[in-house]
């Protein structure tokens, strides 16, 4: 059963970062986007999907002297959750996972089915989620959010901005947000029954990592406002250099 939030009145503000794909995380931004929500404390903070990358169970050719580093990544992904619980205290936090995520199970499914019903090999046990009150997703149920604003990682990408956004809406219809592109974009529709919007989410992972040339991505998160039962804000981010505006002040590692 999907996981659904309601929000019947007042405003909440929701975060929504992923795509960051640790060991190839940008520690800059990271740090960036950790220092800005630390100071907004969000009432929600969800982690949308391939916030480690699982580089060991891909199925692309792989350096082998990354392999042996798969406990390290973990514990890696691990002191990050730690230290979000230590600082957004009161905030809840879910994590929707991702593709890459979804690489533990298809491996296990696929090339130790021996071993697949071990729990501790899954990720909520791997990364601690209890230990930290993480609320987990699973892959592609996704987060409903007051019946009519979806929140998943996705599983399609299109090579432009806002294009999958437009296949979003297409495949699910409503209103939502989804990160997997590595991109920022929107898309609106307006018919006689009202006013629809789907957004990518951008990444918060290296925009130079070693395996790809110049690709054709874009870091930021975003803010969906909630109020009430129906209405909701979307307030897309970008970061461009490991620096961006809110709330008419900049935001940058130079700033105290």
């Amino acid at each position: 059963m999907r996981l659904q939030i309601k929000v019947e009145s007042g405003a909440k503000t929701l975060a929504s970062i992923g795509d960051m794909h640790y060991p190839f995380h940008d520690p800059k931004t990271i740090k960036l986007v950790e220092g800005f929500l630390y100071e907004l404390q969000p009432d929600y903070v969800v982690y949308n999907g391939d916030i480690m990358d699982f580089y060991q169970m891909s199925v692309f050719p792989k350096d082998p002297s990354r392999l042996g580093m798969l406990q390290r990544d973990i514990k890696m992904t691990r002191k990050m959750f730690r230290e979000h619980r230590k600082n957004l205290p009161n905030t809840e936090l879910l994590l929707i996972e991702g593709t890459h995520e979804h690489h533990l199970q298809r491996y296990l499914w696929t090339k130790a089915a021996e071993l697949s019903s071990l729990e501790d090999l899954y990720v909520p046990k791997l990364f601690h989620l209890d230990d930290f009150g993480i609320k987990y997703v699973p892959f592609e149920e996704g987060l409903l959010i007051n019946g009519v604003f979806l929140i998943l990682h996705g599983d399609i990408a299109s090579v432009h901005s806002a294009y999958t956004a437009k296949r979003l809406f297409e495949k699910h219809g409503g209103c939502g947000l989804a990160n997997h592109t590595h991109r920022l974009g929107s898309f609106y529709k307006r018919d006689r029954f009202g006013t629809w919007g789907w957004w990518e989410n951008g990444c918060l992972c290296s925009l130079n990592p070693d395996w790809i040339q110049n690709p054709n991505w874009q870091q930021g998160f975003s803010l969906i406002h909630f109020t009430g039962s129906k209405r909701f804000w979307v307030e897309q981010i970008p970061i461009i250099d490991h620096e961006f505006m809110y709330g008419n002040r900049i935001w940058n590692m130079r700033r105290k």
